[in-house]
Order: C-alpha cells, then structure tokens, then sequence
C-alpha cells in the first residue's frame, strides 16, 4: 500500500507519530546513562553455611552467615565478602548497575522499534520502476 491512497497517507502519518514519540524517548534515557558515579556489577545477599567442624553450632543447625557479592568474571562465578561498614554503599552500586543495566535495554528496544517503524516508511515510500519489454522507464504513482 503506497502513500498515494488515502489509507496508505493515514498509515504513514502514523508511523510518523509513533517515530517523533519514540525519539522523544531517547534524550531521557539518554540522560540517565551519563552519570560518572560508581557502580558494581553484581549481587547482593546473605550466604549461609556449615563449616565442617562436628563440634560448631553449625553442626547442630545454627548456619554460620556472612553477606557476599556474586558476580561473573570471566564466564565463572566469584563471590567476594562484603566487609563490615560497606554494605550500604555496595548495595548502593550494585543497584546503579543494575540501573544502568536497565536503561540500556530499554535504549535498546527503542532503537528496535524505531527501526522497524523506518523499514515500514521506506516500503511505503518506495516506488518501483517499469521494465517490461526490456524497458527501464520510471512507472508514475497511480
């Protein structure tokens, strides 16, 4: 469906709207992605466990605990403990990351759409020409 029938210019003008929409977007998510503060890649929780030794508490239950970072280096997971003071400021971090994380897929999706919405213009807008008979002459719009 070309641009020249009135559904076909009802169509494009649409398409239209939803690009300008959708750009609108862009400065904003944008935004949130420029910010130079710090960030961890990871997660955050509470790792309990036995230690092997049948004279400890833990042996009757009582799970020794600490509050670990997991995150993948490398293709493997590491964790690392969190020592005692920094909590706050690492969960802080890891939720910046997790953020930004966030951000860039919906940066991502937009795009997608964008060029979907760009691919569907261009259908419309192209015009083909006429080679029948071996001729190269432009067909006019109907």
């Amino acid at each position: 469906m070309g641009i020249q029938i009135k559904e076909g210019r009802r169509k494009f003008s649409r398409l239209r709207q939803s690009l300008v929409r959708l750009s609108g977007e862009i400065p904003e998510l944008v935004q949130s992605l420029l910010s130079d503060k710090p960030l961890i890649k990871g997660s955050v929780y509470e790792l309990k466990r036995k230690c092997g030794k049948a004279v400890c508490k833990c042996s009757k239950g009582e799970l020794h605990s600490r509050v670990v970072l997991s995150a993948s280096e490398k293709g493997r997971t590491r964790l690392r403990v969190i020592p005692d003071g920094l909590l706050a400021e690492v969960q802080i971090k890891v939720k910046r990351y997790k953020k930004l994380r966030h951000t860039r897929s919906q940066l991502g999706e937009v795009h997608k759409k964008m060029i979907s919405i760009i691919d569907q213009m261009e259908t419309m807008r192209r015009q083909e020409m006429n080679t029948q008979n071996g001729s190269s002459e432009y067909k006019a719009p109907e």
